[in-house]
């Protein structure tokens, strides 16, 4: 079954639900298929996200996992209670734990659903290779609504944390044993992995290009929220921001919650939350700038909770260049309603700037929702 698709495309993954097989959707072929993934009670995992054709899981406790679906070897990571914000885990009943965090006065309880969540937003590797020493798996994790970072190699004992003068970090991307951190400003920290502790090379304080500053005046916080990626590209540097709003109606009006309410009914009506705009920016290492970019040379971004990837549209059969491939993950609101959340799934074409669906899932409740994964 596997072999009749191209294993070196972008796959969009999502698992199948009631059953421990993990299911994958080929732009080339238009069709799915699925792998077992040799773990039981698989609904009731956290899929974090892909890296180096490799998928960060956390099981029924919580506790992070590395699988490769493509081969089904699988590697344990450092368990939940050795990360650097945490004090102490304890389970006290079946799947609910009394935590305490180094930042809160007093313990609390959390279901394992709940501790999934609040655990890692993102994961990435400097190299598929696991088994070589030099490996490392760096994460994102939330401290009071800001995200930081730690990192492990393989035999760790723990989670050790580490971190520059960004207050908050918006994403994380590695190339070889460099790993390039993006903050506010745009800022980017650049990181030496090749030593046993992460070792910041510089900070780069681009200026911040004035579509990006004009850009808070047409998407105002009070209706649109906004994600930011590091993709590399044909050894450029390209920063992407994505403009989401907060309730979109049917026929595509962004408006205020307020509303959605009606004279006539009980209930508001169901505008889900929906990306409707993309700028690329590509960074100007000499000149310590970012230049707005329309075209992105043939090359085609994928984005989402996957280690954000860059290919060359023309060699893999099924994908449009100069499109953006989106999948949800707006984790501050994904699990907010009945009705919606993992739904956010789409093309952007940055010729035009439309938007075309990829799956028919509109407004419907995709959980745990899909994400992209590069086959290594």
């Amino acid at each position: 079954m596997v072999s009749c698709f191209n294993m070196h495309s972008p796959l969009l993954m999502f698992p199948v639900k009631e059953e421990n097989n993990i299911c994958f959707f080929s732009l080339a072929n238009k069709r799915e298929f699925e792998l077992e993934a040799h773990f039981e009670k698989l609904q009731e995992w956290r899929f974090v996200g892909s890296s180096q054709g490799w998928l960060l899981l956390l099981n029924q406790k919580a506790d992070p996992i590395l699988l490769n679906p493509f081969s089904g070897i699988n590697f344990q990571l450092p368990g939940k209670e050795t990360f650097p914000h945490i004090h102490s885990i304890q389970e006290v009943i079946e799947d609910v734990f009394k935590v305490h965090f180094k930042y809160k006065k007093d313990s609390i309880f959390l279901d394992s659903k709940t501790l999934q969540k609040l655990l890692i937003v993102k994961a990435v590797l400097s190299t598929s290779r696991l088994c070589n020493t030099n490996c490392t798996v760096i994460v994102m994790y939330d401290v009071l609504c800001t995200s930081r970072l730690a990192f492990c190699r393989p035999g760790s004992s723990g989670w050790t944390g580490f971190g520059g003068e960004i207050q908050s970090y918006y994403d994380i991307l590695c190339n070889g044993n460099t790993l390039y951190t993006l903050g506010a400003g745009p800022s980017i920290e650049v990181w030496d992995l090749d030593e046993f502790f992460p070792r910041r090379k510089m900070i780069i304080q681009a200026s911040c290009p004035r579509n990006l500053t004009e850009a808070h005046q047409i998407y105002p916080s009070d209706l649109y929220s906004s994600k930011w990626y590091l993709v590399f590209s044909s050894w450029e540097m390209f920063l992407v921001v994505r403009y989401i709003g907060e309730f979109v109606r049917y026929d595509g009006e962004v408006v205020y919650e307020g509303d959605t309410l009606t004279d006539y009914s009980s209930n508001p009506l169901i505008c889900p939350y929906r990306t409707v705009q993309f700028h690329v920016y590509k960074l100007d290492f000499d000149q310590k700038t970012w230049l707005q970019v329309e075209s992105l040379n043939g090359c085609a971004l994928f984005v989402g909770g996957n280690h954000s990837v860059s290919v060359v549209a023309k060699d893999h059969p099924g994908c449009k260049s100069d499109a953006i491939y989106f999948t949800d993950d707006y984790w501050e609101r994904i699990d907010e309603d009945y009705s919606y959340g993992g739904h956010d799934i789409g093309i952007f074409k940055l010729g035009d700037g439309s938007i075309e669906p990829l799956l028919n899932c509109d407004q419907e409740k995709t959980e745990p929702p899909p994400f992209w994964i590069v086959p290594n």
